[in-house]
């Protein structure tokens, strides 16, 4: 979500309504939160860039990413899976860290199944779970003086 080639990113930090843009899924047993965390861009607001994000979550739900955007995304993906688990010590933490919430075969097979992904996969995940009535909205605002600035 922070690579410089993601469709949020470059909606978000290249068009400068925010400054910074992260976030991910935490691998847990039970379902938990998709994060998406973005710093706003001081001559922007946050408004502007929560609609930006809900234009990006739109156009998926509406039509599947193309297979080139998943080609780049997975890409990403497998460097930065390789980058993480290159170390015995990186190995040893994410097989056991995959017996947390499944079996270390999570570890050895993520590659493949990552080569798997689909457009249409994707733009059904984001039509059932990235929903607005599925969100939690943080927005924090600076204080001045005692006061929140607008």
């Amino acid at each position: 979500i922070s690579n410089k080639t993601s469709r949020l990113y470059q909606a978000l930090v290249d068009t400068e309504l925010a400054v910074s843009l992260g976030g991910g899924l935490t691998a847990t047993i039970d379902p938990f939160l998709h994060t998406i965390v973005a710093t706003v861009h001081p001559e922007s607001n946050p408004e502007a860039v929560v609609a930006a994000i809900d234009q990006e979550i739109s156009q998926v739900q509406e039509s599947p990413p193309s297979q080139e955007d998943v080609d780049r995304a997975v890409k990403q993906a497998r460097a930065l899976f390789a980058y993480g688990s290159e170390s015995i010590t990186n190995q040893a933490f994410w097989m056991g860290y995959a017996e947390i919430f499944d079996t270390y075969d999570w570890f050895l097979n993520y590659l493949d199944r990552l080569a798997d992904v689909t457009p249409e996969q994707i733009q059904r995940i984001t039509q059932t779970y990235m929903r607005s009535s599925n969100r939690v909205l943080g927005v924090y605002r600076p204080v001045e003086n005692g006061e929140v600035r607008a």
